[in-house]
């Protein structure tokens, strides 16, 4: 994958003990990583993960979950460490840890114990197209309208329909938001995994309940649901944003199912360069609980 398309994409993966030996056969550094941060491996994993990758020359985003951070002690200690190793970017999200392991419930105030401790970090947070099971639209918009202004990007979580990103970015001018936003794909899984999976990471319904979404007419459309095409969800994306100002990229969600990868990676087309849309400085965040 050339140097120019790499830019243009950005890889999640879980922090698994052996990632670090497959992870370059596919993705080479200085490419970006995005390393998860899940309930059963906490934020401890995933810093040490991301230490190791940027060592290797990779460029990590590491995700910090507020309800996985026990004190505001335990996140400077995570900060500090990232920092000294060079580390200038972070995702971050509530979680999905049932009951909160510390003082941070939502991703809001973890962003502003950040900002607080160390405000040259970049700050992306999550966007949601197609909607989320436990919280409504207004309460969605509510939450992303609060946290804009102190973040510099924005990671949709997957979507599996082109028009929906399509409808979800103009959503975001209209309200105001002005992030470069990296659209989530899942990578090339088969569907038992990317439902099974989903479900774990909080994309998740069952094919049932997910009947009236892009992901169900997708899976429905092939004739045939035992892979997906994520190519070809791709293809349909870049023609749907080409012109769209604040489409930053790809984020894959690779669930470190990494055989097929290199086949996708090497297929895709340059996007057209493009300016990175202003942001605005922070502000104070208003209560939400995403």
């Amino acid at each position: 994958m050339n140097t120019e398309a790499a830019a243009q994409m950005r890889l999640e993966v879980v922090p698994s003990a052996d990632l670090l030996s497959r992870l370059p056969l596919i993705f080479e550094a200085p490419g970006t990583v995005s390393v998860t941060c899940l309930p059963h491996h906490g934020p401890e994993k995933t810093v040490a993960t991301s230490i190791e990758l940027v060592r290797r020359g990779y460029r990590p985003v590491p995700h910090l979950a507020a309800r996985s951070i026990g004190s505001q002690a335990e996140l400077h200690a995570l900060l500090q460490r990232l920092i000294d190793e060079g580390i200038n970017e972070l995702f971050l999200v509530a979680g999905d840890r049932r009951t909160p392991a510390g003082p941070y419930s939502w991703s809001g105030e973890l962003m502003e114990e950040v900002r607080a401790f160390a405000p040259e970090l970049s700050v992306g947070v999550a966007g949601y197209p197609e909607g989320h099971p436990q919280f409504s639209a207004e309460q969605l918009r509510n939450s992303l309208e609060a946290k804009a202004p102190m973040a510099t990007s924005l990671v949709t979580q997957m979507c599996f329909s082109a028009d929906a990103i399509s409808q979800y970015l103009g959503a975001l001018r209209r309200s105001g938001v002005r992030l470069p936003v990296w659209v989530g794909v899942p990578g090339p899984v088969s569907v038992k995994k990317l439902l099974a999976m989903g479900a774990r990471l909080g994309v998740g319904r069952s094919l049932k309940l997910a009947r009236g979404t892009g992901m169900a007419g997708a899976l429905w459309r092939r004739g045939d649901v035992l892979d997906f095409d994520s190519a070809r969800l791709i293809r349909e994306v870049q023609q749907k944003l080409a012109n769209d100002p604040l489409f930053a990229g790809f984020h894959v969600y690779t669930f470190n199912d990494f055989d097929r990868l290199p086949g996708l990676l090497d297929s895709l087309p340059l996007l057209e360069p493009r300016s990175t849309p202003g942001i605005n400085r922070p502000q104070a965040l208003s209560p939400a609980k995403i």
